[in-house]
C-alpha cells in the first residue's frame, strides 16, 4: 500500500530586517510605510544594531525609517523593501539610493513625511514610495550608489540587500571612509565624499520635481587618494581600541580613580582646548573624582571629522570677510581630516568623539606616536584645539498649573568665564561672539510664510546679573530674555496670538529646512562689538537638530525623565530647611529623584533648579548628572554653572527640571518647585 503524500506549504514571510549603521551602530526606532499606507509597528534596534520589522498584513513595497542615534550623533535615515521576507538595511548609502530613486530629498525629510499624524500617512509619502521602488528606478539607483564607493567595497556588497554586521568590517568599514552629504531640497546635489583625502567619489543631482530622474555621477579616486584611504582604514579601529583602554581605566564596579599620570599618558603633550585647557589641566579633570574621575566614565570615537578642524591661524583670520567665512576656509584648506608622514602612513587624525553620555559629538584630534601600554596603535588625544561650547538640540517639557507644553530650542552656548580665559593679560575681552551657517534666519513677522532674511546669530555678555553665566541673544534684553538657544521660525508662527510673549519681525530664528546633523558653522570671537576686532575664530560641525513636536509629544515617556521626588518638599519646607542651614553654601540640602526610559538609550545630564522672590532671582545652579541615573544632590564640586550660595530673602516661588541626552538631543522635563 503506497503511503499517502505528505504536502509541507512554505510559510508566507512576514517581517523585513537588516542592519541600520552609520559606520557607527544605530540605536533607535525602526518603521514601515506600505502602499496602503499601513503602518508596521515600530521594532527597537539590537546590541549591534539589526532589526527586525513586522510587516504581516502589509502590502509590499515599503519605505523603512529610523529614528536614532550612533555616537551622539542624532539620525534619521530611510530604505526601501521590496518584499517581505528580504534583507533591507538602513545606512546613509540606503537613504542616497532612496533619494536617487525618488527623485527627492530622503532623511529627515521623508522621515517626517511618512510618520503618521493621527493615524494618517500623508499621499506625498505613498507617492515617494511608489516612485522609489519601481524596479527601474530602484535598480539603476542601487546600481549608481555602489559604483561610487566600489573602489572601497571589494567585496562587492550590495549596499542595500546584502546582510552586514555593525562591527567596524566589511560595509560597516566603508561607511566609516566615506562622508554621505543628502540632497536637502529638489535640484540640490547630494555627494558621497572620501574623508582620508576630501575628495569626491560620487554626485547624485535631484530633477526640479519631485519624482522625476535624478542625475548620478561617478567619479573614480586616483592611486595616491586610494592607496591614503587604505591607510586611514587602520585609523578608527586603532584609535577607538586606545580609547577602550582609557575608558578602563572607569569601571562601573571596584572603581578607583586612575592617577593624573597615568591619564596623561593618553594625552598627547599638544593636548588644548582652549588657551588654558591644556593636557595637565585635562588630566587633573580625569583623575578628579569630583569631576570626570567617576564609575563609568567613556571615551569613543562615532567616525572621522570631514575636515582639519582646526582653529584658524593668524593669517586665515586676515582673510575672514563678509563673504570668506570660517567654514569656507576649512573647506579650502589642502590638508584634510587625516594627516600623512612623507610614506603616507597616518600621523594625526580629526575624529568624533563622545564624552560618556554627552549629547553632542566633539571635533578631537588625535596624534599618533609610539605604541604604549593599552595603545599599540600609539594614538593620543589632543583635544578639540578650541574652547569648550557647544549647538545642543534641545527640546523641553513644562508641567506646570495651566497643563502640559512643549518647546524646542538650538542652544548656541558659550560661558563668560570660559571666553575670558582665551584673552591674554591685558588684551581686550571678547565682548561678542558672531555665528554663520546653513538656517541662521529671522522671523519674518508673517505665520503664514515665517523666514524672513538669512543673518548671521550674535551673542553678547548679559547687561543682567552674574547668575546669567553664558553669552546672551541680544544681551538678555530680546524675545528670548536670558537666554542662549533659538527657536524655529516655523515654531515661532505657531505661538497663540493671545500668549504673553510675541515675536516681532526681525527676531532671530533657525529655518529647520536649512539645518541638517552634519553641517559645519562658522564661530567668531569679536572684540568691540559685532565689527570689531577677531580674537580667536574655528569651525563647529552640528550633530543634531531638535526632535519635532509631534514626535515629543507621542513619544514623552521615552524621552524625559519623570520626576518623582524633590527635597524640600514644597516651598514652605525649603524656605524652613534654608533658615536652618548653618553654612553660607546650601551643599547636599537639595535633592531630585527621577526615573527613566531606555527606549531609546536615554542617559541622566543634569538638574537644574532656579529660586525666586518676586521677579528676583535668589539662586540658580546647574548639578553635573552624568552617571546618575535615579538621583542628583546638588554640591558645589558638582556643578556646571551657577552657585548654592544662601539666599538673603526669602523664596516664594521656583522651578527645578531634569535634563536627560537623548537621539542627539537634550530633553528637559520641568515643573514649578
Amino acid at each position: 500500500m503506497t503511503p499517502p503524500l505528505i504536502q509541507t506549504t512554505t510559510p508566507t514571510p512576514t517581517s523585513v530586517s537588516g542592519t541600520a549603521a552609520i559606520g557607527q551602530p544605530i540605536a533607535g526606532s525602526v518603521f514601515a510605510v506600505d502602499v496602503n499606507a499601513t503602518v508596521s509597528p515600530p521594532a527597537t534596534t539590537s546590541a549591534l544594531r539589526a532589526f527586525v520589522l513586522d510587516v504581516g498584513g502589509m502590502t509590499a513595497p515599503y519605505i523603512l525609517s529610523i529614528t536614532g542615534s550612533a555616537g551622539g550623533k542624532q539620525v534619521t535615515l530611510n530604505s526601501v523593501a521590496t518584499a517581505a521576507g528580504q534583507t533591507v538595511n538602513i545606512t546613509p548609502l540606503t537613504d542616497l539610493i532612496v533619494s536617487t530613486s525618488a527623485g527627492r530629498p530622503a532623511g529627515s525629510s521623508l522621515a517626517s513625511l511618512c510618520t503618521p499624524v493621527a493615524n494618517v500617512v500623508a499621499p506625498d509619502c505613498l507617492s515617494a514610495l511608489t516612485t522609489a521602488a519601481t524596479p527601474a528606478n530602484l535598480n539603476a539607483a542601487v546600481t549608481a550608489v555602489s559604483a561610487m564607493v566600489a573602489p572601497l567595497n571589494t567585496a562587492g556588497t550590495n549596499p542595500l540587500t546584502d546582510a552586514f554586521t555593525a562591527n567596524g568590517t566589511g560595509m560597516d568599514a566603508v561607511l566609516d571612509q566615506i562622508l554621505v552629504s543628502p540632497a536637502e531640497s529638489q535640484a540640490a546635489m547630494a555627494t558621497v565624499t572620501l574623508i582620508a583625502t576630501n575628495t569626491a567619489l560620487g554626485q547624485v543631482t535631484l530633477p526640479t520635481t519631485a519624482g522625476q530622474t535624478a542625475t548620478t555621477t561617478t567619479i573614480t579616486p586616483t592611486a595616491t587618494d586610494l592607496a591614503k584611504a587604505t591607510a586611514a582604514a587602520n585609523v578608527l579601529p586603532e584609535v577607538r581600541a586606545c580609547l577602550a583602554s582609557f575608558s578602563a581605566l572607569y569601571p562601573t564596579t571596584g572603581f578607583v580613580a586612575p592617577s593624573q599620570a597615568t591619564v596623561t599618558t593618553f594625552l598627547d603633550s599638544s593636548f588644548a582646548m582652549g588657551r588654558l585647557q591644556t593636557q595637565s589641566v585635562f588630566a587633573a579633570i580625569f583623575s578628579d573624582p569630583t569631576m570626570e574621575a567617576v564609575p563609568g566614565t567613556t571615551v569613543e570615537a562615532a567616525g572621522l571629522s570631514p575636515f582639519d578642524m582646526s582653529p584658524l591661524t593668524a593669517t586665515e583670520v586676515s582673510s575672514l570677510s563678509s563673504t570668506q567665512t570660517v567654514v569656507d576656509i576649512v573647506k579650502a584648506r589642502t590638508n584634510t581630516a587625516i594627516g600623512f608622514d612623507a610614506s603616507g602612513s597616518p600621523v594625526s587624525a580629526w575624529v568624533k568623539l563622545r564624552v560618556s553620555a554627552d549629547s553632542g559629538l566633539l571635533g578631537w584630534n588625535m596624534v599618533k606616536g609610539a605604541a604604549y601600554p593599552g595603545c599599540p596603535g600609539g594614538w593620543k588625544m589632543a583635544g578639540s584645539k578650541h574652547l569648550d561650547m557647544h549647538m545642543h538640540a534641545r527640546v523641553h517639557r513644562n508641567t506646570d498649573s495651566s497643563g502640559v507644553t512643549f518647546t524646542r530650542e538650538w542652544a548656541f552656548h558659550i560661558d563668560k568665564a570660559t571666553v575670558a580665559d582665551e584673552v591674554p593679560a591685558g588684551s581686550p575681552a571678547i565682548d561678542t561672539v558672531v555665528v554663520k551657517g546653513p538656517g541662521l534666519s529671522v522671523y519674518s513677522g508673517n505665520p503664514a510664510a515665517p523666514v524672513g532674511a538669512n543673518q548671521p546669530l550674535t551673542l553678547t555678555v548679559p547687561a543682567s546679573t552674574s547668575l546669567e553665566p553664558a553669552f546672551l541673544i541680544g544681551g538678555g534684553t530680546t524675545f528670548y530674555g536670558n537666554a542662549e538657544a533659538l527657536q524655529s521660525c516655523q515654531d515661532l508662527a505657531l505661538i497663540p496670538a493671545n500668549a504673553t510673549q510675541q515675536p516681532a519681525a526681525g527676531t532671530p530664528c533657525i529655518d529647520e529646512s536649512k539645518v541638517a546633523p552634519g553641517k559645519l558653522y562658522s564661530w567668531v570671537l569679536k572684540s568691540g562689538g559685532a565689527s570689531g576686532t577677531v580674537v580667536r575664530a574655528f569651525p563647529f560641525q552640528i550633530n543634531s537638530v531638535p526632535l519635532s513636536k509631534a514626535f515629543a509629544q507621542a513619544n514623552q515617556s521615552d524621552l524625559f525623565a519623570t520626576i518623582t521626588g524633590v527635597t524640600p518638599a514644597g516651598i514652605a519646607a525649603l524656605n524652613a530647611a534654608i533658615a536652618g542651614f548653618s553654612g553660607t553654601t546650601l551643599d547636599n540640602l537639595f535633592t531630585f529623584n527621577y526615573t527613566q526610559s531606555a527606549t531609546y538609550g536615554s542617559r541622566a545630564d543634569n538638574c537644574n533648579l532656579g529660586l525666586y522672590n518676586g521677579g528676583t532671582a535668589l539662586l540658580r545652579a546647574e548639578q553635573n548628572a552624568v552617571g546618575s541615573e535615579t538621583s542628583c544632590t546638588f554640591k558645589t564640586a558638582g556643578l556646571n554653572s551657577g552657585a548654592l550660595d544662601k539666599p538673603a530673602a526669602a523664596v516664594q516661588s521656583g522651578y527645578v527640571s531634569v535634563s536627560t541626552n537623548v537621539l542627539g538631543n537634550n530633553a528637559t522635563t520641568s515643573q514649578p518647585y
